[in-house]
């Protein structure tokens, strides 16, 4: 889900936080017509909120400087940021409404601890289609998938994927998919299947079941009766590449029982639950970050 920037409070609020005329315009329309309320529920369900960026992620965005441009398939351009000198190459994939500098704390935590860090490794972000810096309104998951491998067939195999909440099952689409490959990923928060996101949206929107069902088969139009196959643990269930998952008890936006699922499900994956950090201050945290730099950098 959303990856808005929150207070350091132990209780940390849903990303998701409708506001009362979009609830107010779901209820409306669906009274009215089931098929007016879909097509507006289908349209924001495909569009991330454009959150500010916070003033602590501001630094990492300058000092990565200038982004080149990518074109995707559909025509529209997305910025692919790197930084480092070195051979070995490490994505960092966001999360839904989110940004490449939310792992800020990782890259501070990695450069205290080898000062020749940037020197052995080259860091690349992205921010996706209808994101930060991107073009498009609306965007969906395997595009996400798709500026992956766009972004390895200029750089190569990756020494490492880490990915955020949708960014995971990006992640798992992408090598499962579309053929990208990495040495290592941590998953950060993952969701669930992708039919229980929507639930998740039309709860938190407030659209009835004709509404849920409709999107329900907007989706299956677009990827098939099986399109859950496509969720974070069924791919996981097929892939072999060494992981580490971590997950919030408290995360308020994609439930604990999304990530142990993705967990349950990987042949080399470990499994690292936190608590009171939530859905975003979990990428900051320093027991966290030390667990992520040891799987990928000393093992």
């Amino acid at each position: 889900m959303n990856d808005q920037p929150q207070p350091n409070t132990s209780k940390e609020s849903a990303s998701l936080q409708v506001p009362a005329v979009m609830r107010r315009t779901a209820q409306s329309t669906q009274r009215i017509s089931t098929a007016l309320a879909a097509k507006i529920a289908w349209r924001w369900f495909l569009t991330p909120y454009p959150f500010k960026i916070p003033d602590r992620e501001r630094p990492m965005e300058k000092r990565f400087g200038t982004p080149e441009q990518f074109t995707h398939q559909r025509g529209l351009t997305y910025p692919v940021y790197t930084l480092g000198t070195g051979t070995k190459h490490i994505l960092f994939v966001h999360g839904w409404g989110g940004r490449f500098t939310q792992f800020t704390a990782l890259l501070d935590y990695c450069e205290a601890q080898n000062s020749n860090f940037l020197a052995e490794y080259t860091l690349i972000g992205f921010n996706a289609l209808a994101h930060r810096g991107a073009q498009g309104k609306r965007t969906m998951m395997p595009e996400f998938s798709e500026c992956i491998q766009q972004i390895q067939e200029r750089y190569g195999t990756f020494h490492s994927i880490i990915a955020h909440s949708l960014g995971c099952n990006a992640a798992l689409y992408a090598q499962m998919e579309c053929g990208t490959t990495a040495d290592h990923q941590i998953l950060i928060a993952p969701p669930g299947l992708i039919s229980g996101m929507v639930g998740l949206f039309c709860d938190a929107v407030g659209f009835n079941k004709k509404v849920h069902s409709r999107i329900v088969s907007n989706l299956k139009k677009i990827h098939g009766d099986d399109f859950d196959s496509y969720s974070a643990p069924s791919l996981a269930a097929r892939n072999t590449i060494p992981a580490m998952v971590f997950h919030d008890l408290n995360d308020n936006d994609t439930p604990i029982t999304m990530g142990r699922a993705v967990a349950e499900n990987l042949t080399h994956g470990t499994f690292i639950e936190t608590k009171g950090l939530g859905h975003r201050r979990i990428l900051r945290d320093p027991n966290v970050l030390s667990q992520i730099y040891s799987f990928i950098f000393t093992a």
